[in-house]
């Protein structure tokens, strides 16, 4: 192919997707939707004109991978640790936790009654449809309320890592006695230790380099240790989230005598900057991503029966996971207004796309994904569109003033 076209059409694509971010507000539709749609318009223009993009399927799954450790990451940057803000992780986390696990349960059953297969093999693929993708919640939701939005980008955020969490849990044991339970645990709180100590060196690192390029760097040493650490078998999520957080929460960890060996007001001028990096390598990662994910769909499979049969029980259970939880920790005003916020994203593409081959259910098809993907989208906008103007309770009015929430991840 010449190359000017694929310059023509790389710069095209990007402008587009701007252009559809910046007026997102007044479509009333998600990015997403817009750039999965494009994509599926170039598989038809594709096919009209006979060129193709070649080697889609080996771009994607590395394309998605990278965008989901920029998402993560992103989330990370945008999280406050204040004694404040006590009540909502609390909030958040039980409704992350508690709708993961019903909706789990809800569609491993429907794909034990569907397919007669065993409880293993059921929830590693009903898992990666129960998460909430804050890819697409966290920029869907930004005509709700500040404290809607700031409860809306730490439950999906949670969601995304015990998610994640929990397909590494079905993945790699075959059964779910103690024995399992207490390897896993032990996994996680070894990451943990390991992700501080990391963090701690890597903030030290971008604080001392004095060349002008390091921001790059420093996510590719991120990304070196995430795909080492996945071919350990831990849990290399939890790295990037703790990362994210120990240098926007700088101030609690670098505490007493530690203060002797860091600047706090040059590390947070370069957290400044390596914000502005990390969101402009997402908005770039996740274009792509999803125009080409647009592009890679069979279309005429889209249309089939089998995986319109499927996506009925999954998109029931996952409205019905999610608004008894929020009842549950939120005023029904709020609750209302929130159930509607469940879209299924990138997150749920790549666990998708990682189940092994001898866990997956082959009657599943791929293309109950984009269904899965665009219907929750457009769910999610009806729902904040409805309940855009909408006050919050008195109670809620007389807590403190949640802190400005994050533009998009």
């Amino acid at each position: 192919m010449n190359t000017d076209i694929v310059i023509i059409a790389v710069s095209s694509i990007i402008l587009v997707s701007y252009f559809f971010d910046m007026f997102s507000g007044r479509t009333r539709l998600p990015s997403v939707v817009l750039l999965i749609l494009s994509g599926l318009g170039l598989r038809l223009a594709s096919d009209w004109t006979g060129y193709d993009i070649p080697y889609i399927g080996y771009v994607l799954a590395p394309l998605g991978t990278v965008g989901l450790v920029l998402i993560v990451l992103e989330a990370g940057l945008d999280l406050e640790l204040r004694t404040d803000k006590a009540a909502l992780v609390r909030r958040s986390l039980a409704s992350a936790a508690s709708g993961l696990l019903l909706c789990l349960l809800g569609i491993g059953g429907a794909y034990m009654l569907l397919f007669g297969v065993p409880p293993r093999t059921a929830l590693i693929n009903a898992l990666p449809f129960s998460i909430v993708s804050s890819a697409i919640a966290i920029p869907g939701a930004r005509l709700l309320s500040e404290a809607r939005r700031e409860f809306v980008t730490y439950e999906s955020s949670f969601s995304d890592i015990l998610g994640i969490l929990a397909f590494n849990f079905l993945a790699q044991n075959a059964a779910f006695g103690p024995g399992a339970l207490f390897s896993f645990v032990l996994e996680v709180l070894v990451t943990l230790l390991l992700s501080v100590a990391f963090s701690l060196g890597l903030t030290a690192l971008v604080e001392r380099v004095s060349h002008p390029v390091k921001h790059l760097p420093v996510f590719a040493i991120l990304l070196l240790v995430y795909s080492t650490a996945k071919l350990m078998h831990y849990s290399p999520l939890l790295l990037v989230l703790v990362f994210g957080l120990f240098l926007n929460n700088i101030t609690l960890f670098i505490r007493g005598n530690m203060r002797l060996y860091f600047s706090l007001d040059k590390i947070g001028e370069e957290v400044r900057q390596f914000k502005s990096v990390i969101s402009e390598t997402t908005f770039v990662i996740k274009t792509f991503f999803f125009v080409l994910l647009g592009y890679s769909a069979d279309i005429p499979r889209l249309l089939n029966r089998e995986a319109l049969a499927v996506c009925l029980p999954v998109l029931l259970s996952a409205y019905l996971s999610r608004a008894l939880p929020l009842r549950a920790v939120l005023p029904a005003g709020t609750a209302a207004a929130l159930t509607y916020v469940a879209p299924r994203g990138l997150i749920t593409i790549l666990l998708f796309l990682g189940i092994p081959p001898s866990l997956r259910i082959g009657l599943i098809p791929d293309s109950v994904l984009l269904w899965v993907i665009l219907i929750s989208a457009m769910v999610m906008t009806w729902g904040v569109v409805k309940h855009a103007g909408d006050e919050e309770p008195a109670a809620a009015a007389r807590a403190p003033a949640p802190a400005e929430p994050p533009a998009g991840a």
